[in-house]
């Protein structure tokens, strides 16, 4: 409108005033649309669509500017010294709209942003305490190795092979098991070595040893990336070992999770979690519906909010089966330069 004005006085012919017009208004159209597409998909790959909070707040202010606009605009034909004054009002109007809501984006990443790095740092710190746990058992037993053989002596002086048979079995072999329950999960992803993702598999496996719940992992080749934004990639793999935890914690016999992270050469990395479940568990896609949920009311947001991540997101892949009793979550992250 503004350049209208301006130009005006210059063309005297309408059809091409008009013409001018339109094509100008065309362009700077479907720039704004461009625009609003990219900020649109930075939206959507960020932790920012799905804060309800946020989500709220911007839906009230672009309602309400659409209803100021609306109410005063001009039902009459007015000055172009009228239109030049009313251009500018609605620019200043809605270039505040846009800071206000650009200044709550930012301040809502800032707050994420530091919730995250408390979580990490929460995250390494149960990380250390297991590994100087495990220390800690590894030096108690070189201290006591010698006088826990001393105490088969008896049973090899006496030549009672079945009672140290049976001594063996019931007393030593549990100290093994137990040493080997509380290694294996550190140990099993050394070759996975993205940090963030790291941090939040320790945190994951102690909650599983703290339930009694025995977890295998696998990481058969070195991972140094993961194309997926490191807060989905996050927000995915909990769902996916949260959900897999609360199921475990039902199976009275022997709970067992298995995770690995396979690399498929170049072109893309598979996450691959199971774990027993009930022999009665409801259909799939029932499974992913909002608000669904085997552990009570208003409680099944994690497998719809899972969909919805690994749906925004053109690489990521999602396919979940149950086979055998076995609830199994397959999350394979194509890489883009493959």
């Amino acid at each position: 409108t503004w350049l209208a004005t301006l130009t005006y006085d210059l063309i005297k012919l309408n059809f091409v005033f008009n013409s001018l017009y339109l094509l100008v208004f065309a362009a700077i159209t479907l720039a704004f649309s461009f625009i609003t597409r990219y900020f649109i998909r930075k939206l959507l790959s960020s932790d920012l669509s799905f804060n309800k909070i946020y989500l709220t707040i911007v839906a009230i202010f672009l309602l309400t500017g659409l209803i100021i606009l609306n109410v005063y605009l001009p039902n009459r034909i007015m000055s172009f010294a009228d239109i030049k004054f009313l251009a500018v009002m609605y620019a200043v109007f809605i270039i505040t709209i846009a800071i206000l809501i650009i200044t709550i984006s930012f301040s809502i990443i800032r707050q994420i942003q530091y919730k995250r790095n408390m979580q990490e740092i929460e995250n390494y710190y149960k990380y250390t305490l297991q590994i100087e746990n495990i220390n800690n058992e590894m030096r108690k037993f070189r201290h006591d190795y010698v006088n826990i053989l001393s105490t088969m002596s008896e049973f090899i002086r006496e030549s009672d092979m079945d009672g140290l048979k049976k001594y063996f079995n019931e007393e030593i072999l549990p100290m093994q098991d137990s040493m080997q329950m509380n290694t294996i999960k550190i140990n099993g992803i050394e070759n996975l070595k993205v940090r963030e993702i790291k941090g939040l598999l320790t945190t994951k496996i102690l909650q599983a040893q703290e339930k009694n719940i025995r977890i295998s992992i696998e990481v058969p080749e070195p991972i140094e990336r993961i194309d997926m934004p490191i807060i989905n990639l996050s927000r995915v793999i909990g769902i996916v070992l949260d959900n897999a935890i609360e199921a475990s914690e039902k199976i009275e016999d022997d709970p067992l999770i298995r995770i690995a992270f396979i690399k498929n050469n170049d072109d893309s990395v598979m996450f691959i979690v199971m774990n027993k479940c009930e022999p009665n568990m409801p259909r799939i896609h029932t499974l992913f519906q909002e608000n669904f949920s085997t552990k009570g009311k208003n409680r099944g947001l994690g497998l719809s909010t899972l969909k919805e991540l690994t749906d925004a997101t053109s690489n990521v892949l999602l396919d979940t089966t149950i086979d055998n009793d076995y609830f199994i979550q397959k999350v394979e992250i194509l890489n883009s330069d493959s």
